[in-house]
């Protein structure tokens, strides 16, 4: 659900431009907005799971999206609009900390393809969502929200039998140190990446004058790239190390953007790029766990990291494509991807040290 809510942004924001009577890249601010309600609900995360029952922090977590969905549901003006984005994003950024630092801390030897598994249901969602949008958005933009809020109120039952309780170290650092740091500005770097893929790739696509549906198609087909990627890499062997399948696989991601930017190449390119991209935030994670094992406040604050990301990225690639044009967005993200791809490298040496 909560991959299908955020892979919807991308094909929506021609909807909203229309429904509200915005420009493109204002309409954009959407992603940032969403982000923006997710980071403090990070933060809220990274403590509550060290006091209250994580059953208890995902349960409420569930109901605050379900209450942000129906406020956009019956949104008529664009202020109102993106406070109820904001309030979903509050309740998806207690959720992707929590489940993902679960699975992160769990026992077994398997744990990096349980994290790309988890993600990969994530990806799933978002592969759906374009789709829907697509489908329903023009003329049923309401009932499509409604019905969104309504399953996750639905799902609150099962959130009661989650268990576990995360390890925090014995004088372990409030503040990240600064193999952290390197991990930080990746992470802020692939999240950005990520979202504006999802989220401009459809005018992109459209600007090289492929249709609405077949854009959004594509966009469907970039999220599915990311399923797939991650549910491989249970049949990736345990001995390729998390650090060797990070740098790969940011090199490859940035080379796919690169062929993006060919017009007839772009469909494929994109989803190539996918493909490519997709182990980096679970195994990142599980990268950083095994470097500072016992003490979950590491990788908590790659969490923020991910908000700050998806905040800044969208926002910052909408400012230079209202200036340069959508043309560019395909060399704006390689760009992007290059940068994100130099601070796993300068991660990888520092842990090596």
């Amino acid at each position: 659900m909560m991959g299908m809510v955020v892979g919807g942004y991308g094909p929506l924001l021609e909807h909203l431009t229309r429904r509200y009577g915005v420009s493109l890249p204002v309409a954009g601010s959407t992603i940032s907005v969403y982000f923006a309600g997710s980071l403090p609900g990070v933060f809220i995360a990274m403590r509550a799971l060290e006091r209250v029952p994580a059953r208890l922090l995902v349960a409420v977590a569930m109901a605050v999206a379900s209450l942000g969905l129906a406020a956009v549901a019956v949104a008529f003006v664009w202020p109102f609009f993106l406070v109820a984005v904001c309030v979903v994003g509050l309740g998806f950024g207690v959720l992707v900390l929590s489940l993902n630092q679960l699975a992160a801390y769990s026992a077994g030897p398997r744990r990096v393809a349980l994290l790309n598994a988890l993600n990969g249901c994530y990806s799933a969602g978002a592969v759906a969502g374009p789709i829907l949008v697509a489908a329903f958005a023009e003329d049923h933009f309401s009932t499509l929200y409604l019905l969104a809020a309504a399953v996750w109120l639905a799902l609150i039952p099962a959130a009661l039998g989650i268990s576990g309780k995360l390890p925090v170290a014995t004088g372990s650092r409030v503040r990240p140190g600064l193999l952290v740091g390197v991990f930080i500005l990746a992470f802020v770097l692939y999240v950005g990446l990520e979202n504006g893929i999802g989220g401009w790739m459809t005018s992109h696509l459209e600007s090289t004058g492929l249709s609405s549906p077949v854009a959004a198609a594509a966009t469907s087909g970039f999220w599915l790239a990311l399923v797939t990627g991650r549910l491989l890499m249970a049949l990736v062997p345990s001995s390729l190390s998390e650090g060797w399948i990070v740098l790969t696989a940011s090199a490859l991601g940035t080379a796919a953007l690169v062929l993006a930017g060919v017009g007839v190449l772009a469909p494929v390119a994109y989803v190539l790029a996918g493909f490519a991209l997709a182990p980096i935030f679970p195994t990142g994670i599980l990268w950083l766990a095994k470097l500072r094992p016992g003490d979950s406040r590491a990788t908590s604050w790659l969490y923020p990291a991910a908000s700050v990301g998806g905040i800044a990225g969208p926002g910052a690639i909408g400012v230079v494509i209202a200036a340069a044009g959508v043309g560019w967005a395909p060399f704006v993200l390689a760009a992007i991807a290059a940068a994100m791809s130099g601070a796993f490298l300068l991660a990888s040496r520092r842990s090596a040290a």
